[in-house]
């Protein structure tokens, strides 16, 4: 399989397993599933900050995953029950609408 720029991580392992022949993939999924939801429930607030706000994320990118991550994080505590922390980061005030 070659290396694609926007291939989302559970296509690009589904498609990995495929190549390998692999005539079902739903203990492999699983498997991955059950790890990743241990992560999940094991990510501090610290390190999901400390992800959003990494070096290689734009300001923008950052707006956008505060943004998909907390709609993740929902999904995660009503459909998986999986209670993780979400940072909550205070923004800073627009300087026009504050009174000095």
């Amino acid at each position: 399989m070659s290396k694609r720029a926007k291939i989302h991580f559970l296509t690009a392992y589904v498609e990995y397993l495929l190549d390998q022949g692999i005539r079902s993939e739903e203990s492999y999924l699983g498997d991955a599933s059950r790890f990743l939801r241990y992560l999940l429930a094991k990510a501090t607030p610290e390190e999901i900050e400390a992800y959003i706000c990494s070096d290689h994320h734009s300001p923008a990118y950052r707006s956008r995953l505060e943004r998909t991550l907390a709609k993740f994080f929902c999904f995660a505590q009503e459909q998986l029950s999986i209670d993780t922390q979400i940072p909550h980061r205070q923004k800073e005030p627009d300087r026009y609408l504050v009174h000095n």
